[in-house]
């Protein structure tokens, strides 16, 4: 678990500097930044801040490799690497499925352990009635 925790805290870290260097580069070219009234351009903008975003996450997550958990580049080498940047280039719609994720997981945990406690009850009354029986 503890690798895992290393993992999602790398690709937090590279979506926030991805993100960044998103924000510097629509800067410098005011064009990204500013939405357009005609559906194609609009379309046009939208498709080149994606392809931005990941270029942004691919370049952020190679330029911090030596910073990334060794699990990655153990296993996977660049391959692991360029996975990272494209996680982190998923932006807001990336964290929410991992949000949603995570608060199932600890859903199911909840419930397996409300099923345990339940279970352990059961036995203890049980065992109360074949000793008073």
């Amino acid at each position: 678990m503890e690798e895992v925790a290393a993992i999602v805290g790398a690709v937090v870290a590279l979506s926030i500097a991805s993100e960044r260097l998103v924000e510097i580069v629509k800067g410098f070219i005011p064009a990204l930044n500013t939405a357009g009234d005609n559906p194609d351009k609009e379309a046009r903008r939208r498709s080149y801040l994606q392809i931005l975003a990941v270029l942004s996450g691919v370049i952020t997550a190679f330029a911090s490799k030596n910073l990334v958990p060794e699990l990655v580049t153990r296993e996977a080498g660049d391959w692991g690497i360029l996975t990272l940047g494209l996680l982190a280039s998923g932006g807001s719609g990336f964290w929410n499925s991992i949000l949603t994720y995570v608060t199932n997981a600890k859903d199911i945990k909840r419930a397996e352990a409300d099923k345990a406690k339940e279970s352990v009850k059961a036995k203890a009354g049980e065992e109360e009635v074949v000793i008073n029986g």
